[in-house]
């Protein structure tokens, strides 16, 4: 074979190989996951639901003041009057496949001035699993990467992602706290890594052959 042959087999090659390494790393499943499309307002972000705002004044809303990508994020904010404020904010179903491992991560950051807040994470598996609530601790002023691996249960097929943000009973404490770029994403199987390996051997051979 000529070297123009060898030259257009090996982009072939690289291409199926990037195709299959592609299919394996899976995609994001999070819908909205950077909040850039509106819900029913500019303040709503499609497919996440504020499902608590207690406590105030308080307030969790999609907003374009400090994306970490792209135009937009969310942004719970947190003062009290007296009570303690929780804002929550969820999305629900989202398609999962059952013993599966998965990368969680997302992108936090706590405006300058806040004190006295409590951030978490939880996933809730519909077959019945649950994370619980996690803590993690967001940038100083600057977002910060918090990223984990989570496994579906055996009879899991759906999840939903909770963001949970509480402040202090105090009224001279206040908190600010933005995400963004949140992602759940099925790491690579056995089976496809075995694939990929195969896939690859052959591709050598071939190559070595020629």
């Amino acid at each position: 074979m000529n070297r123009t042959g060898k030259f257009i087999r090996g982009l072939v090659c690289t291409g199926i190989c990037a195709l299959v390494v592609g299919n394996a790393m899976g995609q994001n499943l999070v819908l909205n996951p950077g909040f850039e499309i509106a819900g029913a307002s500019s303040s709503i972000a499609a497919d996440w639901t504020v499902d608590t705002a207690a406590g105030g004044p308080v307030y969790g809303v999609r907003t374009n003041d400090n994306p970490f990508a792209g135009s937009y994020n969310f942004e719970a904010y947190l003062a009290s009057t007296g009570a303690g404020p929780v804002v929550q904010v969820n999305q629900s179903g989202i398609p999962v496949v059952g013993g599966t491992q998965y990368t969680f991560s997302f992108e936090a950051d706590r405006l300058s001035g806040s004190a006295g807040d409590n951030d978490q994470w939880r996933i809730l598996w519909n077959a019945g699993g649950d994370t619980g609530y996690q803590t993690y601790t967001p940038g100083n002023n600057a977002y910060a990467l918090t990223s984990t691996t989570v496994t579906a249960p055996a009879a899991a097929t759906s999840a939903t992602i909770y963001f949970h943000f509480a402040g202090a009973a105090a009224p001279s404490l206040s908190a600010t706290i933005d995400i963004d770029n949140v992602s759940l994403i099925p790491e690579p199987t056995t089976v496809s890594l075995a694939l990929v390996g195969v896939v690859g051997m052959l591709l050598c051979l071939r190559r070595r052959r020629s």
